[in-house]
């Protein structure tokens, strides 16, 4: 999950962060954060990333936050906001733009925690993962964030965007847990890649996005390509690659 953080305040969004460094702790999940103080420069980003939820401040310095809200679902209907203020008075214009929850300065800890619950409950709906057992406990991982997985010393590594969760499982029990998501290519021995992080490829390795190389089984090379090409073209056809 990806989160943008927007507020002019320095102290503010620090906070902000804490809280959420905190709610991973606390409930096991992995969150990229992305903190802005600058309205613009916050959707000039939205031209490269894609966010989850955003946490956004009313009162800024250039744009207000409800025309910001505005904004930000022109540019991804699917992305819930969450508004920040000092004052309850935009309650009503906030939920006018479906804003997802209205936290007032000062909120406590337990606020967040309550607004990120209610947008787990949403977007459960929609979002895929998988479950996995790291240590004493079990963490979710979401299918959009991993972009492969790799097997070593007993234990499957899921590399997502922001870290690695390492599970104590054979990657014969692992590789079913993915099976069913066409994105996902078993390439090379105990090896997967998600097809939507690959940005090119040669006939020894895929590339992916962020520099990454995976290399390709030299036994099953015709066959791992032309499940590449075949997932390219049928995604291509309906516009539905991650940009």
């Amino acid at each position: 999950m990806t989160i943008a953080l927007v507020d002019d305040s320095v102290s503010d969004l620090n906070l902000l962060h804490d809280y959420l460094s905190r709610y991973c702790h606390d409930h096991h999940v992995y969150i990229t954060i992305e903190k802005f103080t600058n309205e613009h420069t916050f959707l000039n980003s939205m031209q490269d990333k894609v966010y989850d939820l955003v946490f956004l401040d009313i009162y800024m310095k250039h744009i207000n936050g409800i025309q910001l809200a505005c904004e930000i679902t022109k540019q991804d209907a699917k992305c819930q906001i969450v508004f920040i203020t000092t004052s309850e008075e935009h309650a009503v214009a906030a939920y006018r733009v479906h804003a997802l929850d209205y936290l007032v300065k000062p909120y406590s800890y337990a606020d967040l925690e309550d607004a990120l619950n209610h947008y787990e409950r949403i977007a459960a709906r929609f979002a895929r993962y998988i479950e996995l057992k790291e240590g004493r406990y079990r963490t979710r991982v979401m299918l959009s964030d991993i972009m492969y997985t790799d097997y070593s010393n007993h234990y499957i590594q899921v590399h997502t965007v922001s870290c690695i969760v390492r599970s104590y499982m054979s990657f014969d029990t692992f590789l079913p847990m993915l099976s069913p998501y066409a994105n996902f290519l078993w390439c090379y021995r105990n090896c997967t890649v998600n097809m939507d992080y690959i940005e090119s490829f040669s006939r020894k390795e895929f590339i992916l996005k962020n520099k990454e190389r995976i290399p390709i089984a030299s036994a099953r090379r015709q066959e791992v390509l032309q499940h590449y090409a075949d997932y390219i073209f049928d995604h291509k056809s309906k516009g539905d690659l991650m940009s």
